[in-house]
Parts: C-alpha cells; sequence; structure tokens
C-alpha cells in the first residue's frame, strides 16, 4: 500500500492520464486522445472556431493536426504541473508545436494548455480543455 496521500495518487494518476493524451497526439491515436474527455467537453483553442462543444466536435477538431503532424510537424508537453482536489482537478502545461520540415517556417508554435477535470464515477475525466498563445 502507498504512503502517498490521496491527491498525491491523484496527481499521479492524472499526470499519466496527460502524458498518455500527449503520446496519443503524437501517435494520431482518437481511441486514446478521447479515452479520458466528457462526453459534453468545452475546448477552446488556438485556431477557429473559439469554443468546441462536446466530444465529437473535438473529435473532429484533430483532423487538420493529423495533418500537419504528418507533413513532418511536433507535439510535446513541457512544464506539467497538476492541481487535484477530492473529485475536481486542473492542471496547466506548455506545449510545443514544431513546424513540419521543409515548410518554410522559421517560427515554432507555443502554446498554453490548461485542463480542468473532475472525478465521475472513481475515474478523473477531463471536461475542458483550453490551448492559448501569447498575443503579439
Amino acid at each position: 500500500m502507498s504512503d502517498k496521500p490521496s491527491s498525491a495518487k491523484d496527481e499521479d494518476v492524472i499526470r499519466g492520464l496527460v502524458e498518455n493524451w500527449a503520446r496519443a497526439v503524437r501517435n494520431k491515436d482518437v481511441e486514446q486522445i478521447l479515452a479520458h474527455h466528457a462526453a459534453d467537453i468545452l475546448m477552446f483553442d488556438v485556431p477557429a472556431p473559439l469554443q468546441l462543444k462536446g466530444i465529437e466536435a473535438y473529435k473532429q477538431s484533430w483532423n487538420s493536426f493529423f495533418d500537419w503532424l504528418d507533413r513532418g510537424g511536433t507535439f510535446d508537453l513541457s512544464e506539467l504541473s497538476i492541481t487535484a482536489g477530492t473529485d475536481i482537478a486542473f492542471c496547466h502545461a506548455i506545449i510545443h508545436c514544431g513546424n513540419p520540415r521543409g515548410s518554410g517556417q522559421e517560427d515554432d508554435l507555443t502554446v498554453r494548455l490548461t485542463i480542468g477535470l473532475k472525478k465521475i464515477n472513481g475515474e478523473w475525466m477531463i471536461l475542458h480543455e483550453h490551448h492559448s498563445a501569447p498575443a503579439d
């Protein structure tokens, strides 16, 4: 039995969940990307539209990103920080998206990631995902 307090155990579970999500994005594994997202997820993303409501809209948003990955783009997560309560948690991180090889673009995109989670039937589920870029 672990000596970790419950919140530390939950933080470990959430860290694994988010790291697996990022790996699934790199692998273009839609089933694993969606694995811990609630049916009524709300996402704010960098590209339009302003918001995506529901798991189907969220799922569809990955298609153009996969095309970008196929051309050599990257998706790397860093600086992941997690705060977990009994049944609500949030985390934030940095996502670095490198431009595809041969794209002629020199500037890579680094964005902020914030995720809101709720424990539902004993399992952490993502209810809100927010990707944002600083304004110039």
